[in-house]
């Protein structure tokens, strides 16, 4: 099934592909920007509700998976899911 914003389609692949590209930054293994609580269900969820976002409000469009896409998914993430946060580096 494909998803369509404003004209742009969104296919389940690239829909994965997103969705990994997410997890790669926040998962606490080897992420950038680690993340406890972060998994990819809650990335999916997240994903849900900023495409909500992109059909709701007029000045959000879906920048085709890019780092902003990404950084609102994981604001997104922290609100729906108060439990999870940053985890502690040695940077």
């Amino acid at each position: 099934m494909n998803y369509y914003f404003k004209g742009t389609q969104v296919t389940p692949h690239a829909l994965n592909e997103f969705i990994d590209y997410v997890y790669s930054f926040y998962n606490v293994v080897d992420g950038l920007y680690p993340v406890y609580g972060c998994t990819k269900n809650k990335i999916q969820t997240a994903i849900g509700e900023y495409f909500h976002k992109i059909e709701t409000y007029p000045n959000i469009e879906w920048g085709e998976g890019d780092s902003l896409d990404r950084e609102r998914v994981r604001d997104i993430m922290f609100e729906l899911f108060p439990s999870i946060s940053y985890a502690k580096t040695n940077s």
